[in-house]
């Protein structure tokens, strides 16, 4: 009992470390924000995914460098999953989310082509070294996409984006022990991340260690949702703030850049083996989630409460099935 209460109140401390890693580090991307031009407002949305997806990249690298590579793609589809259940569905539940039809083109389409092809590509069982760069490569076209959608947009429209992702990266994490924007906070930002991730990562395996539980179960549970926290958070305060499309692009570039370049990296780190299961359960959950909500934003533009509680519930049946049929 006392050595689970330890793996509790050290799990505990790795997410609060994690989210204040990532408080600090994206609060001192928002100068680096500030100064870009309205013609380079695709890299800062990049800049934006690859910060928001940061905590579950780092627990799913750090899973594959301690030799426990399962929980790493645990926590690369746990969290899209997570990511629409809980980022979205709990955001609901404050207003509906109205959604603009260039997040729609920009992302929309991209978050349902992209977990298809890689259902394809696991087919035969394993994602080879060099289908992972193919995977991890597919994010050019994403950015391509990125840069023809910013064409269309007028120079006013650009200038809110670009405010609006300003504030997007002040919102991620938490909000206590707040630092001025710089490299003080770029650097004890980034140490706190890697130690929070580390803890946080040293615990999962304690987990499947002491207690016999699945790498893949941890991963998909434990691992999905303690990294996507800090996003959760965020997702939940620029809501109430009355931003509520960035809860739904904070999700799809998210799931778009963890998808793409985590899973392409772990690939590349050491050739990934696809169990059944992955094939018939865990990919279509993601699939299933990802087509729900493209068709919630589609419609009308709008996802309604009841609509979120859909999400919500479904992450939370996706779950069970997880925990009852595949311990």
């Amino acid at each position: 009992m006392l050595e689970l209460a330890l793996i509790v109140f050290l799990t505990i401390i790795s997410i609060l470390a994690i989210g204040k890693g990532s408080d600090w580090f994206t609060e001192s991307l928002v100068p680096v924000a500030k100064r870009l031009s309205v013609s380079q407002i695709s890299v800062a949305l990049i800049l934006v995914s690859a910060a928001v997806s940061l905590p579950e990249i780092l627990v799913a690298i750090q899973g594959a460098i301690q030799n426990h590579p399962i929980i790493g793609l645990g926590v690369v589809f746990g969290s899209i999953i997570c990511n629409i259940g809980l980022m979205i569905g709990i955001s609901t539940f404050i207003r509906p989310l109205r959604i603009s039809l260039k997040t729609i083109l920009r992302d929309g389409i991209f978050s349902i082509i992209i977990p298809i092809v890689v259902l394809a590509v696991s087919m035969d069982g394993k994602i080879l070294r060099m289908e992972g760069l193919a995977i991890l490569l597919l994010f050019i076209p994403y950015v391509i996409n990125i840069y023809l959608q910013e064409k269309r947009i007028s120079a006013i429209g650009k200038e809110e984006d670009l405010r609006d992702l300003e504030v997007e990266l002040r919102l991620i994490g938490f909000n206590f022990g707040k630092l001025k924007a710089g490299w003080t906070s770029f650097f004890l930002g980034l140490l706190l991340l890697l130690g929070g991730t580390k803890l946080f990562t040293d615990q999962l395996i304690t987990i499947v260690q002491k207690f016999g539980v699945s790498d893949l179960v941890v991963g998909l549970t434990i691992g999905a949702i303690g990294s996507s926290i800090p996003n959760i958070a965020s997702a939940y305060k620029a809501t109430k703030k009355g931003l509520e499309e960035m809860a739904v692009s904070e999700t799809l570039g998210s799931n778009i850049f963890t998808l793409l370049v985590t899973l392409g990296i772990l690939a590349m780190l050491s050739p990934i083996s696809i169990s059944g299961r992955w094939l018939i359960y865990d990919i279509p959950a993601v699939i299933l989630m990802s087509l729900l909500l493209f068709i919630f934003m589609l419609t009308k533009r709008v996802i309604s409460i009841a609509e979120g509680l859909i999400l919500f519930f479904g992450y939370l049946a996706i779950l069970a099935g997880q925990l009852l049929f595949f311990r």
